[in-house]
């Protein structure tokens, strides 16, 4: 590529032409880049060669069904006519079967009836319910979607009854004769009454909102009177000085828009509202008690992380009052009055006493279905609703596999797969949840990898905010088909050897600041993790704090993206500043740069005081806190271990670097990528990570780049390359002209694709209506009401 002619073809202000000229010249002294073995569509196959495919010719066949038929007094036997009811007898009557002559070439199916199954107990598998790889245990639905797991607990909604009398002067006259006041029995009232666990309330399928203030978004805060004591900076061994609420200590403030006195005069006599949202950093969400509420002003009753602080000038610390039954005024929503063990709810549509159900959902309920140490076994097209702690939980054993199921409305996680190999979570849906889904295996001392996969999943409107919808965390897994789209959270992973591809994600993250859709970060050991041929668009900001699509975040290594597109993806396209990180073959389009990256150690005076400063915890900071990063690497891997095989042998590069300078952008490429209506392609910021830092109008120079990196501009390209931008389809008309060295990216495998797990033709006429949807909008500038409306989408 040649990066002289980028300089007079790329229109930019004069310091830019600066940046790209003395890019020009370092990029011509380095040597041709070799071709990437992750370039090559191939390289995906040692993971797809892993994953286990079952059978479709069972053996033999049992049925369940939720409920006998009635005047059937026919023992059950699993046949069609007199099915199980029980999930534990299936298993129970399989463990027999095997005793007695083991399972049928082929291996088990068992068909599912239609119909809700309550599960009071989880219902445990063990090592000995396991299938074989040609004699599997497949459990199904007869049809899919007809099936439903259900854990939440039943509340009789027969005695519920229009709130009245003096329930009326604690509502707001909009919600007179529309809230339903319902008494909760004793059994059943430790379900609600706890403010820090995550209560949820079901009704006929549909989560229902806990009575917030205001019903979307944020209010604002105005004055801070006192930023409260916090507890990130803590020294080892000391602890906070704890508060109450007959003696609050925390933060104190006052918000832009008026509090009502209803609430005040409520809180006065409940005293268990809680104000949770963004008190310091827009990367981090928490919930704190009230203490107290006097005059329009909130003291939180104790500590927080990092304080409540209006540091970020460019947007507002935003809260909201939560658990507060003067602004339970529209449909959907319910608070819970302990002291009157009473549950307050405003119906969804359809509403029935005589036919509706409503469930509590508790985080501290067990998985539906444990499968401990469980080989070569399936759940497919089952929906699992108003779970507890997770759907279901996998532990150790091999290739297990979820495949069309839904996991939505529900407390916690839906999936939790810990440990084992080639477990898998293909063709599922998951929405309204606190998380989708956590992976965990292999091992990261011995390189030994696990090929778990999530594949061709649809992941939505989860509630975590940040990192950790789906979290990745270990060696070699592969994610891959998966469309990840409005909500808050997305991606993260700590791993190795894992390879993310043909995935999709828009809509994400637009409350929050400093976010990315796929984030990795602050350790050094995450070699060879690879992002390529991803689709990532419509990310907008509020303000404050960079969004862009990817990131590898305070230093972390070895990230490799490659063949990405990016289309409006917030600030940016990618962040990192750390080691053997690469950027190439990737478009990104209509944003404020291609790359980001911090000014960092580079002379000798720098990096040795960065080492230095790593003196600092086990005095000022605990061992292990972020930045530790030789003492967590030598807890992982053993003293100097990244210098002893297996590591010395498969990741070289990684002792090279520490070596060499681990503080900075060493060994790091960026080549080879195209952009369109990108402000300024390398961004080198000058401030530090600080709060403070970020706001920072500082930047540095291409100079302020490790000599050992390749670092080359972007061509530029015309929306005339692509095939339809308007329906979002960036793939390269045919009469494009590819320039040597930039490889044509499959973008028409990008997304969810047809498969066994989802069998119907994969429509992506969505794509027109998001481009449509957010034609006019920008990112960048908080705009309350443009952020609201987002919820609004959503919930519709």
């Amino acid at each position: 590529m040649n990066i002289l002619t980028t300089c007079k073809a790329t229109v930019v202000v004069f310091a830019f032409l600066l940046l790209s000229c003395e890019a020009a010249d370092r990029c011509n002294a380095n040597e041709a880049l070799p071709t990437p073995a992750y370039a090559e569509i191939e390289y995906h196959d040692r993971y797809l060669d892993q994953q286990w495919r079952p059978s479709i010719e069972p053996g033999m066949t049992l049925y369940v069904s939720p409920e006998r038929e009635p005047g059937n007094e026919t023992p059950a036997d699993g046949s069609k006519q007199n099915p199980f009811t029980d999930l534990n007898k299936v298993r129970d009557h399989l463990r027999d079967y095997r005793k007695a002559s083991g399972l049928p070439p082929g291996g088990v199916e068992v068909v599912l009836r239609p119909g809700r199954y309550k599960f009071e107990q989880p219902v445990v598998f063990g090592k000995i319910d396991s299938g074989t790889a040609k004699s599997p245990v497949i459990f199904r639905a007869e049809r899919k979607g007809s099936v439903v797991f259900t854990a939440g607990e039943s509340v009789d909604l027969k005695a519920a009854k229009v709130a009245s009398g003096a329930d009326l002067d604690r509502l707001k006259p909009s919600a007179h004769g529309a809230v339903m006041v319902l008494s909760i029995p004793a059994s059943q009232q430790s379900l609600l009454s706890e403010y820090r666990r995550p209560r949820q309330i079901s009704l006929d399928g549909n989560l229902l909102t806990l009575a917030q203030w205001p019903n979307l978004g944020y209010c604002h805060i105005d004055d801070i009177f006192d930023q409260g004591p916090t507890t990130r900076w803590l020294k080892p061994g000391e602890k906070p000085v704890p508060g109450s609420l007959d003696a609050p200590n925390g933060a104190r403030f006052d918000t832009v828009e008026t509090l009502s006195p209803l609430v005040q005069k409520e809180f006065a006599r409940t005293r268990s509202m809680q104000v949770e949202g963004y008190f310091h950093n827009d990367w981090y969400f928490q919930r704190e008690p009230v203490g107290m509420i006097r005059d329009g002003v909130v003291q939180l009753m104790q500590h927080t992380r990092y304080g409540v602080a209006n540091k970020i000038k460019s947007i507002p610390r935003r809260v909201r009052l939560v658990n507060v039954l003067a602004e339970l005024d529209e449909p959907g929503e319910w608070y819970y009055d302990a002291d009157d063990a009473r549950l307050y709810f405003w119906p969804t549509k359809g509403f029935d006493r005589r036919s509706s159900t409503l469930a509590l959902l508790w985080s501290e309920h067990p998985a539906i279905l444990q499968l401990k140490d469980v080989s070569y076994t399936v759940f497919r097209d089952i929906v699992f609703e108003d779970t507890g702690r997770a759907a279901v939980t996998i532990q150790s054993g091999e290739a297990c596999l979820l495949s069309g199921c839904t996991f939505r409305n529900g407390a916690q996680r839906g999936v939790s797969i810990d440990g084992g190999l080639r477990h898998g979570i293909t063709g599922c849906e998951f929405h309204d949840l606190e998380s989708a889904f956590s992976m965990r295996g292999g091992d990261f001392k011995t390189l030994e990898r696990c090929y778990h996969h999530a594949t061709n999943n649809e992941v939505h409107s989860c509630r975590r905010r940040g990192y950790g919808v789906m979290g990745m965390n270990g060696v070699g897994l592969y994610f891959a088909h998966n469309l990840v789209h409005d909500m808050n959270g997305a991606l993260s992973f700590n791993a190795v050897d894992t390879l993310m591809e043909f995935n999709e994600f828009y809509n994400i993250g637009y409350e929050m600041g400093d976010f990315n859709v796929a984030y990795c970060g602050a350790n050094w050991h995450m070699m060879n993790n690879v992002l390529r041929f991803n689709f990532v668009h419509h990310l907008f900001e509020p303000g404050g704090h960079p969004i862009f699509g990817f990131r590898n975040d305070d230093g972390g290594m070895g990230l490799q993206m490659f063949g990405n597109v990016f289309y409006r993806s917030g600030r940016g396209a990618a962040q990192f500043q750390g080691p053997l990180n690469s950027f190439r073959n990737n478009i990104t389009m209509k944003s404020g740069h291609m790359w980001w990256t911090n000014k960092s150690a580079i002379t000798a005076d720098e990096v040795a005081a960065e080492w230095k400063g790593l003196e600092r915890f086990g005095r000022d900071l605990p061992h292990g806190d972020k930045g530790d990063n030789i003492y967590l690497l030598e807890q992982m891997l053993g003293k100097n271990g990244w210098n002893r095989p297996p590591w010395s042998e498969e990741f070289p590069k990684l002792g090279q670097a520490i070596a060499l300078n681990p503080f900075a952008q060493t060994f790091c490429v960026v080549a080879d990528n195209y952009v369109n209506e990108v402000r300024v392609p390398f961004h080198v910021h000058g401030g530090s990570g600080t709060v403070e830092g970020m706001e920072s109008r500082k930047t540095g120079r291409v100079t302020d780049l490790p000599k050992s990196g390749h670092f080359e501009l972007p061509e530029k390209i015309g929306w005339e390359a692509f095939v339809d931008v308007e329906k979002l389809d960036f793939t390269f008309r045919e009469d494009f002209p590819t320039p040597k060295g930039f490889q044509p990216i499959p973008f028409d495998q990008i997304g969810l694709k047809t498969d066994a797990s989802r069998p119907g033709p994969v429509d992506r006429s969505y794509r027109a209506k998001v481009y449509q949807r957010f034609k006019d909008e920008r990112g960048g500038r908080y705009d309350a009401e443009s952020i609201n409306a987002r919820y609004r989408l959503m919930a519709n």
